[in-house]
């Protein structure tokens, strides 16, 4: 773990967050890789990076590990060209940072002899990281490590652990539900939060953020189950009833949704009740 060389293929926000970090934390960083020319020399520059170009070839031989850090479309495509451009990977490590994609996509490196391996940091990234700027706190966000190879993974353990890097294992199989429940937490929050300021506009924004901040701290406090308030839970069948009949008037999608969450939640809460209260309150999400 002493003698890492990093090649960073992706210089937007997340090869960005991870370059910035391996600086930090003393990792060489050796070449930049980007199609815009721009972007890599500007990380290059802040990485202390000697080499920043478009084209594979220039990344230095003695490269130990290439971190592809490129939307989800372009990965398979990057490791067929980075295939192309190198003729030994023996003792060498690839891996991208998909949350939906396993480590299949880099199967023409996998084939070459480069050990390959996922690696998806679970944080909302809205900025590019420069060094104006605050460092993403990466020991606070949780990595998933995912690989059909042993001596992957257990290289991927290790570069986490020489990272501080909090993480899990989870099967390839797993990633994309594991990524949708990124998606329903993370980015359909934000959604959540669009239609409250279509509707109220901004007045009640904090009102709303200081909710979630709650319900955030109540679970991490007192667990899952013990944190749900609201009228499921407290089988309040008349608020259930205005909830709908109000959705019914302002918007049906949403009124979709929450008579789905609703189902959920009975389910969720079943052992707080008898039958027949259950039943009843199926009845309203019905």
């Amino acid at each position: 773990m002493n003698n890492l060389k990093i090649a960073i293929i992706g210089a937007g926000k997340v090869g960005s967050a991870f370059a910035l970090d391996f600086k930090n934390k003393n990792l060489d960083v050796l070449a930049v890789i980007d199609k815009d020319l721009n972007k890599a020399k500007r990380l290059a520059s802040l990485v202390k990076a000697e080499i920043f170009s478009s084209k594979f070839s220039d990344i230095p031989e003695q490269t130990n590990i290439f971190l592809i850090a490129v939307q989800d479309r372009f990965i398979n495509e990057v490791a067929n060209e980075l295939e192309k451009a190198f003729h030994n990977f023996k003792n060498k490590f690839a891996f991208h940072t998909s949350g939906t994609l396993n480590s299949d996509e880099l199967e023409p490196l996998k084939k070459k002899g480069c050990e390959v391996f996922s690696l998806h940091p679970n944080f909302s990234f809205v900025k590019t990281i420069t060094g104006k700027e605050k460092l993403i706190k990466f020991n606070e966000c949780f990595f998933a490590i995912e690989s059909k190879s042993r001596k992957a993974t257990l290289f991927a353990k290790k570069l986490c652990k020489r990272l501080n890097y909090n993480f899990i294992q989870i099967k390839s199989d797993e990633k994309v539900l594991y990524h949708i429940f990124s998606v329903l937490i993370s980015n359909y929050t934000v959604t959540n939060f669009y239609q409250i300021e279509k509707i109220f506009g901004r007045k009640v924004f904090k009102s709303y953020l200081n909710l979630l901040k709650s319900t955030i701290q109540n679970i991490e406090t007192y667990g899952i189950k013990n944190s749900l308030t609201g009228p499921i839970v407290r089988f309040d069948l008349p608020v259930i009833k205005k909830h709908l009949e109000m959705l019914s008037k302002v918007d049906s999608n949403l009124k979709e949704i929450y008579r789905k969450f609703g189902q959920m939640t009975v389910e969720m809460t079943k052992s707080n009740f008898d039958e027949k209260k259950i039943d009843s309150i199926k009845k309203l999400f019905r």
